[in-house]
């Protein structure tokens, strides 16, 4: 089975040529496309509302924590919470654990890591939306 072609002549031995145009030729195209204005629009309703709301108490915590105080009783420091290297203690309101007590705060940690990776693959967008302190 052959191919008709309008100009039977020779690209190259053995090969006929085609009259065929490209559709999208380099020199049809335009080297910019216009510009089209993105605007931003405004973000309001339930779920907005309440990732404001979530933000201002995560960031509320995140602020405040370092100047609450807490009556620990004479020579203690009265700070809240507070990671005190020089003394190898952890203060948290009403706990104190000491250097030789870390695999409290280790099982606590890992505890944290393993909610956090449930709730991140259980709710990502949840996650990442409202509640991850880097976005909020």
């Amino acid at each position: 089975m052959q191919q008709t072609l309008s100009n039977t002549a020779e690209a190259a031995p053995g090969v006929l040529r085609s009259d065929a145009e490209a559709v999208n030729a380099k020199s049809d195209r335009p080297l910019y496309a216009a510009r089209v204005p993105i605007y931003p629009r405004r973000a309001s309703g339930a779920f907005r509302r309440a990732k404001l709301a979530v933000m201002a108490v995560t960031l509320g915590i995140y602020y405040v924590l370092p100047w609450l105080r807490w009556d620990r009783g004479p020579n203690l420091p009265n700070q809240a919470f507070l990671l005190g290297f020089a003394h190898q203690r952890l203060y948290m309101f009403g706990v104190e654990i000491w250097a030789q007590e870390l695999y409290f705060v280790t099982g606590l940690l890992i505890i944290s890591a393993l909610a956090l990776f449930m709730v991140t693959a259980v709710a990502e967008r949840v996650w990442c939306g409202y509640a991850c302190p880097q976005t909020v």
